[in-house]
């Protein structure tokens, strides 16, 4: 299992410490994707009428009574963010957050306008993605932000497509509830991914004794990552829905519930996840120091043995002129075999003891 678009995903910290000695409001992009094509996708739609396309001047966007979901991929154009801020009146501040991709999800409502930061991740090529997405509400408009091309709402576009979907007879905040959910869902798979790998890296550990302990961190990592995730994304909708605010009525709140439900079958299956690789950690740890525990002993079964051979040796090697037995005519054959029956001694000792 590897993680895509960081070079390490969870060090936030150290994506923070390049913003510090600026300006409050400055936008500064600290990602990793300087180089991702800038593009601008709109759909507008209504009941009986829906539009995709792909503009170069937002500026000169007119909007008229239909609904409107801009998505804007690549966080590095300052000027056009600067730009669509400016159109739809969004406060510096909170542009600010949508370019420093080290920023927590939350949820906040603002004084006419709903903004939301939320970490996306889904599976691609059996290799988990992520990206920092912010989504802003305003009036009949949803204006999402992502780093790099590719997220989990093409399913979202093809509904809007259908006449019949609720997505096309319902509010704006439906729409976003449809953002939200597949956002969400999308984590499902990425859990599933991850449970694989820690099925595979078990048998491993349970089979052979050669197990990258690199691996079994990684996937440490991998997995706080996810568990910080989806806490701060429920976290983040239990306050959006508990509080009254004109994106969230009575209609919507079985949706939510749902997403909840969601989340919260999501922490308890990471929660024993986590027992699980700790268990596995554990586990490896343990066979790495009974291996080390066994070279010990036999290291220990050698140094017995040739204690006793090595006194012997020294005090038969002692260059005095007169020593008893020197002048024996099998003195060496009888030094030998008293070492082999020592060490014959000592062995059989051993065995009986099983040690």
């Amino acid at each position: 299992m590897i993680f895509k678009n960081y070079k390490d995903p969870f060090n936030m910290i150290q994506l923070k410490n390049q913003t510090i000695g600026e300006p409050p409001g400055t936008l500064s992009y600290k990602g990793l994707h300087s180089s991702v094509g800038v593009t601008v996708d709109v759909i507008s739609y209504d009941h009986d009428w829906h539009q995709r396309m792909e503009i170069i001047d937002l500026a000169s966007l007119e909007l008229g009574d239909r609904k409107y979901w801009i998505n804007v991929t690549g966080l590095h154009d300052i000027k056009l963010i600067q730009t669509i801020g400016d159109k739809f009146g969004i406060h510096h501040m909170d542009l600010e957050d949508v370019v420093h991709v080290s920023q927590r999800s939350k949820i906040e409502l603002k004084d006419n306008y709903l903004f939301s930061i939320f970490k996306m991740m889904y599976l691609k090529n059996e290799e988990i993605h992520h990206d920092h997405i912010s989504i802003f509400v305003k009036n009949q408009v949803i204006l999402t932000f992502q780093e790099v091309e590719g997220d989990v709402f093409e399913g979202v576009r093809n509904r809007i497509e259908s006449k019949n979907d609720q997505t096309r007879k319902r509010g704006i905040e439906y729409l976003y509830y449809s953002l939200v959910d597949a956002m969400v869902d999308h984590y499902f798979p990425v859990i599933n991914q991850s449970f694989e790998t820690f099925s595979d890296l078990e048998i491993n550990v349970l089979e052979t004794e050669d197990t990258n302990m690199t691996k079994i961190y990684q996937l440490r990592k991998e997995l706080l990552y996810m568990v910080n995730s989806v806490t701060l994304i429920k976290d983040a909708i239990l306050n959006f829905t508990s509080e009254s605010n004109p994106f969230f009525t009575i209609d919507e709140v079985p949706y939510y519930a749902n997403i909840i439900d969601n989340l919260n079958q999501l922490g308890d299956s990471l929660r024993s996840y986590r027992e699980m690789i700790n268990s596995l950690y554990e586990m490896q740890m343990a066979k790495k120091s009974n291996a080390l525990n066994k070279t010990m002993m036999t290291l220990t079964i050698f140094s017995v043995i040739f204690i006793p051979l090595s006194f012997l040796a020294g005090v038969f090697g002692m260059n005095f002129i007169y020593f008893p037995g020197l002048n024996y005519p099998y003195a060496f054959h009888t030094f030998v075999a008293v070492c082999i029956a020592i060490a014959s001694g000592i062995l059989v000792y051993f065995k009986v003891k099983h040690l």
